[in-house]
């Protein structure tokens, strides 16, 4: 059996320290490697993450697109019918004046309170269309009732805005009836609200 002597000892020095430094330094590298990979894998995951993202957006701008062509032409016609938009009192006013000729009434009357939201946007699910109305009372002379519904339907017809008729209270005139057209017969006090949809761009949405 050989034995290790001093001699011996001293030569192995050097090889020993040359592998006590490629250990540490295999291990530094290994170390040093796992590191890089797991930032890799980071790096990759947060990239997959930003492309499903893209995709996401794109797939979305695709089907608000799809969205637009497909109701844009109900969308004009319903924004050339006053009911997308600010308020047209003006038109309002104009086709009053007209519908009264048309139906031969006696005079109109009326008044406009100020615009609120619109009461019912909740139940038909439109809660962020930026639905609104104004209430309009109206005070008319007719003949008789027949003139009633004329006025409306000529007032739908003028295409100046869309309205609801809340309510519609006839009641005999004073003085008495008569068949000749001289003098109005009766009164309608109606209640009507135009309906107006400004909805908010997308930057002001919650």
């Amino acid at each position: 059996m050989m034995k290790l002597t001093g001699p011996h000892l001293n030569a192995l020095k050097a090889p020993l320290a040359l592998l006590a430094l490629a250990a540490i330094l295999g291990a530094g590298i290994i170390t040093y490697t796992r590191t890089q990979i797991v930032r890799h894998q980071h790096t990759l995951i947060a990239q997959e993450s930003h492309l499903r993202e893209a995709r996401s957006r794109y797939q979305r701008s695709g089907d608000e697109r799809d969205l637009i062509v497909r109701f844009m032409g109900p969308y004009q016609e319903l924004q050339g019918r006053g009911l997308i938009g600010p308020e047209r009192r003006i038109n309002w006013l104009e086709a009053l004046r007209a519908s009264n000729q048309q139906a031969h009434l006696f005079g109109a009357e009326y008044q406009i309170g100020t615009q609120q939201a619109y009461p019912f946007a909740q139940e038909l699910n439109a809660p962020k269309l930026g639905m609104a109305q104004s209430v309009m009372k109206l005070t008319l002379r007719l003949a008789h009732e027949g003139e009633l519904m004329r006025f409306l339907r000529s007032l739908e017809s003028q295409n100046v805005g869309i309205f609801d008729i809340n309510q519609c209270i006839i009641d005999r005139a004073a003085g008495p009836m008569t068949v000749a057209r001289v003098h109005p017969n009766l009164t309608a006090e109606c209640e009507l609200a135009w309906i107006t949809i400004n909805p908010e761009p997308p930057e002001r949405r919650q």
